[in-house]
């Protein structure tokens, strides 16, 4: 699970410059070691579990599977307990305005009776609306760890539950109700801006990618943007590569994660060229 990632903003906040559409990238060293790099997008939508054949054929030339977290029931556990309060409640802490709107879309569209909602916490009750109310719980990213699993490949971690869980406490309180409000705000637009954002995924669209993040960040308080580039992408990209390092001078590893995580100047398409691999794009 990207737990990281508050979709409405993550997803779409994409610096384009200087990178080509693809999001699966064929990743060697000079000595023709093979590894392979994949743009995820945190989403059940059947059309992103369609794996290409490019993606089926380089988990068969592969040993492991890297992912931002492994999505095993002892993380999902962890997660679960740390989302909600253990003393207080989310009505302490949102204007009863405000509080009284979120209690109505969590109830109506996700099916959390009120008790529940008010145990969350200001970050994940923003995670929370800022996705769409699940179907099947089957994500991207956790269905290529079913596959890979199945394949025999072993899948690691490139990051702790913990190191993701303090870039959402590290934001200031005012900040995670201002995500809590642009969620809100936003949900009516929910299904059309997920239907754009996977829709330019699938096309490689990087033009309606940096439309669609042009739009959401309108209005988005300063802090939790840069907080969001500086902690959220940059830092993590860096820490991500240090550990994906050991396992890429092996060969026979595929990096799945974010898409926002491979572009940019410090994304880790640039990253690993820096680093000596060559890249190609696939598809």
């Amino acid at each position: 699970m990207h737990v990281a990632r508050i979709v409405l903003i993550a997803l779409l906040a994409v610096s384009t410059s200087g990178v080509s559409a693809q999001v699966f990238w064929s990743v060697t060293d000079d000595e023709g070691r093979q590894n392979w790099l994949l743009g995820t997008v945190h989403s059940e939508d059947p059309r992103l579990l369609d794996f290409p054949g490019e993606l089926i054929e380089a988990l068969q030339q592969s040993d492991r599977l890297a992912l931002e977290l492994v999505p095993d029931a002892t993380m999902l556990e962890r997660l679960q307990q740390a989302m909600h309060f253990e003393d207080s409640g989310l009505d302490e802490v949102l204007e009863a305005e405000l509080y009284d709107q979120v209690v109505r879309i969590l109830d109506e569209s996700y099916g959390m009776g009120e008790p529940a909602v008010r145990r969350l916490r200001p970050w994940a009750a923003a995670m929370t609306l800022s996705v769409p109310p699940p179907q099947t719980g089957l994500f991207m990213d956790l269905a290529l760890s079913f596959r890979a699993g199945g394949m025999g490949l072993d899948v690691i971690a490139l990051e702790t539950l913990d190191e993701q869980l303090e870039f959402l406490k590290g934001m200031s309180h005012e900040a995670q109700l201002e995500l809590i409000r642009t969620a809100v705000e936003e949900h009516e637009n929910m299904p059309e801006t997920f239907e754009r954002l996977v829709s330019a995924y699938l096309a490689g669209d990087l033009d309606e990618l940096e439309a669609l993040s042009q739009h959401q960040l309108e209005g988005v308080d300063e802090e939790v943007v840069r907080h969001f580039n500086e902690i959220g992408l940059n830092q993590r990209n860096h820490v991500m590569l240090g550990r994906a390092l050991p396992h890429l001078e092996q060969g026979g590893l595929v990096i799945a994660v974010g898409a926002l995580h491979l572009v940019g100047d410090e994304g880790l398409i640039r990253l690993l060229e820096e680093e000596g691999f060559e890249l190609e794009g696939i598809y």
